[in-house]
């Protein structure tokens, strides 16, 4: 399928892609051509982060340390994020960082180490876009997840069962295809996989604690620990085929077309499981393609908010951002379980909406807070000192900034309607903005089309 490149089909590559597009992003992905914004996104370690770190030191933030007020570093921990999640130059980075968070879904109520969550979210960030093994031997050491689902305590005369279930069901393979010989096996490959007592945020092996016996797992027999189930899970079809669709899903909003299924998964065995490729080959697809022109899957809490911000180009300090996120139901670092949030349709609970309707308009109309110092976002630079002929030609434009990819001529009477008040639109000026302008930005990012991407 051959598409047409233009403003609307990248806002909605950096929406799935990213967390939304400003202007001048949007203006770059034009130039580049459609191959072009792909590689910017996908092929991103080439850009710097050098000016996100330093505006990110400028917090003291300390979130590797230990600390005797767990909560305070907490906080900080998620302020941190979302600061990055707001001004990365690397919008993929973060977006993939979201997506593993959720699919190894680890929650600091057990593990009750924010320094933890933090070098778990790294992990992340660092092998997100690298070879799955890779990222899941480095989760799979990862302190945080060793609490998580109890391997600290797997040792050979007790072996614990979690871990090496939940690796094979919802890590690597999925349901229905391993059995309990299976998990019995990897259990003891796993023990001795544990924290060292003096650094806490350093995995060991215990050779003392390991069942060093043979084992067989998944039709093959050795001398396995940890390091051979990793590898051995790595490499089964059905994790090829588990990963690429999960994958897929998190991009398209749905499954697959079966050719696209199948050319995955041939990626993920040629390249011996090239996150960063499987990435790229699902925005090249003709299936994301086609989701441009009818945007159906529901933004999270996070990506609503996120977005909302960045189109809106205000600072704003995100002290508040945990709290709008746990009423939307999505408490970052807190999954609900194991299994991570089922999103999509569950995104919109009772009342969820109205929330956001809520949200939507408080950025618009309300002065945000930097600080101590309430800083009033600039209707003039929002704007960028336009003046507009007609209703339809404001409209354009705020669709445009806001990345509403498929406005509805539902959403486009609403904001005739607002504006046939608002008197002759040769007339407008600043202080028209600062009211009006507002009204009619919260009325789209309240839109049932701002929350689709």
């Amino acid at each position: 399928m051959t598409t047409t490149w233009d403003r609307r089909r990248a806002a909605h590559l950096y929406l799935r892609a990213g967390f939304g597009a400003r202007p001048d992003e949007l203006d770059e992905a034009l130039s580049l051509g459609r191959e072009g914004a792909i590689s910017r996104l996908v092929d991103y370690d080439a850009i710097s982060t050098a000016e996100l770190e330093a505006f990110l030191d400028l917090f003291a933030f300390d979130l590797d340390g230990y600390s005797d007020v767990p909560y305070d570093r907490f906080a900080n921990l998620l302020r941190w994020w979302y600061l990055r999640m707001q001004y990365t130059p690397r919008p993929l980075e973060e977006k993939m960082t979201l997506f593993w968070h959720n699919h190894f879904a680890t929650s600091i109520n057990k593990v009750e180490a924010p320094q933890l969550m933090y070098a778990q979210n790294q992990i992340f960030r660092s092998l997100g876009m690298a070879h799955f093994a890779d990222l899941l031997l480095a989760v799979s050491r990862d302190p945080a997840m060793l609490i998580w689902l109890d391997n600290a305590s797997n040792i050979k005369d007790a072996p614990n069962e979690n871990f090496a279930r939940e690796v094979m069901e919802l890590f690597t393979m999925g349901v229905n295809n391993y059995g309990q010989q299976d998990v019995t096996e990897a259990a003891r490959a796993f023990t001795g996989w544990t924290i060292d007592p003096e650094h806490h945020n350093r995995f060991i092996f215990n050779p003392d604690f390991h069942d060093d016996g043979p084992k067989t797992f998944l039709f093959n027999r050795g001398f396995f620990n940890g390091e051979d189930i990793i590898a051995i899970l790595a490499a089964r079809p059905e994790t090829a085929s588990f990963i690429t669709g999960k994958l897929a899903r998190f991009f398209l909003g749905g499954d697959p077309s079966s050719a696209l299924a199948q050319r995955l998964e041939e990626v993920y065995v040629s390249t011996t499981g090239s996150i960063r490729e499987i990435v790229r080959e699902i925005l090249r697809s003709d299936d994301f393609g086609a989701t441009a022109e009818t945007p159906d899957m529901i933004k999270s809490p996070a990506e609503f908010i996120v977005h909302a911000r960045r189109v809106l180009g205000d600072r704003d300090d995100p002290a508040w951002f945990d709290y709008w996120l746990q009423e939307m139901g999505q408490a970052l670092f807190r999954p609900p379980n194991v299994g991570g949030w089922r999103g999509g349709q569950s995104w919109i609970f009772t009342g969820a909406y109205l929330l956001r309707i809520n949200i939507a308009f408080a950025f618009a109309t309300s002065p945000p807070r930097w600080g101590d110092q309430l800083v009033q976002w600039e209707t003039s630079r929002f704007f960028e000192d336009r003046t507009f002929g007609s209703a339809d030609a404001f409209i354009d434009f705020l669709v445009d900034r806001l990345n509403v990819v498929a406005p509805s001529a539902t959403l486009r009477e609403s904001l005739r309607g607002l504006l046939a008040n608002a008197g002759d639109p040769t007339g407008w000026t600043g202080t028209w903005f600062d009211y009006w302008g507002r009204i009619a930005i919260g009325l789209v990012m309240s839109s049932p089309e701002f929350q689709l991407h």
